[in-house]
């Protein structure tokens, strides 16, 4: 007889842990997921925010040029076989891309945004290219 009621509350015993085991299970689940869709969403919403400040410190440097300037670089049947971003004054090398470097405004480490043109289906278009994002 005292072996039935060690067996009863041993079975009780295990059973109420595997019921608060896979509650535990759940519940971590779900805070996994949420976690993990919150930073995917913090990134991409940097993400854009950074290809934003680029394409508007590309639209200044674009803004500069004399209109013969702008009609050349963006011209593919002069001289250049692609677009040019700018001409380097040091070199008066052509650019095909332009570098952003934005600072963290929180004091982490800088970002990096590189624009350059690409062809695609015989259309130039810039493409934005953001790195550092953790």
């Amino acid at each position: 007889m005292i072996k039935n009621k060690r067996g009863a509350a041993l079975m009780q015993v295990l059973l109420i842990t595997i019921i608060l085991a896979g509650m535990a299970t759940m519940l971590l689940r779900a805070s996994l997921s949420r976690t993990s869709s919150a930073r995917k969403t913090r990134r991409a919403v940097t993400a854009e925010m950074l290809i934003e400040s680029c394409m508007a410190e590309v639209n200044a440097l674009w803004a500069s040029k004399s209109d013969e300037a702008f009609l050349n670089d963006l011209s593919t049947k002069g001289v250049h076989a692609s677009p040019i971003m700018y001409v380097d004054r040091e070199g008066e090398q052509p650019q095909s891309e332009y570098v952003c470097h934005i600072a963290d405004p929180y004091g982490g480490a800088d970002y990096t945004v590189t624009a350059r043109f690409v062809s695609k289906n015989d259309k130039w278009l810039v493409e934005y290219e953001a790195d550092g994002i953790e």
